[in-house]
């Protein structure tokens, strides 16, 4: 009887996600969540003997990703996401939160892998590229916002890898974005290298299309 019922509650389970060993099927997956980011940037010099690194920012994250089941363990998606990123120094003497945010606009062209379909239903593991383009930055402390977007290049490669879940249509998703080139301008004379690195975290519901 207990042999039942387990049986029974694995069929259901299985029936609740998406089977994706099958082939030649189109997803379309709204998602939103949350990013945390930093660059490697110079540190902030409040007076000549006290800097204050910088620290990671948190900032929202949403858009759509589209995927084509090609094969029964691969799908291969692209996506469109807008993305506030950047980093923080945190509070400051006399100026109080001191952030730089960096709003991009980003798309993604992944290749994920089911891990077993038969087994693990809507695990999958995902890499690939994606194109940044960064719409606008601003400098904000407590007193001012300093627009500085020409203090960036616009345009900026990663590479975004990570893992998802999906079960009965809703998927969660984590991904690290890893940059890949440096994102500041080489008249400004920086001795470091800023790259746009960060953790998405989003959920979002699949519909078949």
């Amino acid at each position: 009887m207990n042999r039942k019922i387990v049986i029974i509650a694995f069929l259901s389970l299985s029936m609740g996600m998406r089977a994706q060993q099958e082939t030649h099927l189109w997803t379309l997956t709204p998602k939103v969540g949350v990013n945390s980011s930093k660059m490697s940037v110079e540190d902030l010099w409040t007076d000549m003997n006290h800097a204050i690194s910088p620290k990671h920012k948190w900032g929202f994250v949403g858009g759509l990703d589209v995927e084509y089941q090609a094969w029964q363990q691969i799908g291969i998606s692209f996506g469109a996401f807008y993305s506030n990123q950047g980093y923080s120094y945190g509070e400051v003497e006399g100026l109080g939160k001191v952030t730089q945010s960096l709003h991009f606009i980003n798309i993604p062209v992944l290749v994920n892998f089911y891990i077993e379909p038969n087994i693990l239903p809507g695990l999958a593991i995902k890499a690939g590229v994606e194109l940044g383009y960064l719409v606008s930055g601003k400098f904000k402390d407590n007193h001012n916002t300093l627009t500085n977007t020409s203090d960036f290049k616009r345009v900026n490669i990663s590479i975004p890898a990570g893992i998802s879940y999906n079960y009965r249509h809703i998927v969660l998703d984590l991904r690290y974005n890893i940059g890949l080139m440096n994102m500041c301008h080489k008249e400004l004379e920086v001795q470091d290298s800023w790259k746009a690195n960060s953790l998405w975290l989003t959920v979002g519901y699949q519909f078949e299309l």
